[in-house]
């Protein structure tokens, strides 16, 4: 399954820990920093709705990338 349908059936079935997951692995994959960052923004607010732990690395990427404060 592509990482694009992976998000489409998490989206569906509303997985927000294998949101984060998916959106980090697409922030990791990457082109360039915006199109980074558009993917860590969603798994920071999918891990931060789901109170999951790795909310606090999401953030500090964005951080060092100048997006969050």
């Amino acid at each position: 399954m592509t990482l694009d349908a992976s998000l489409r059936a998490a989206h569906e079935t509303g997985d927000k820990e294998k949101l984060v997951e998916l959106y980090t692995a697409a922030a990791d994959a990457a082109e360039d920093v915006d199109q980074e960052c558009f993917f860590l923004t969603h798994a920071y607010v999918f891990a931060l709705d789901a109170d999951d732990p790795r909310a606090q690395a999401l953030r500090a990427r964005l951080i060092d990338h100048g997006r969050e404060s």
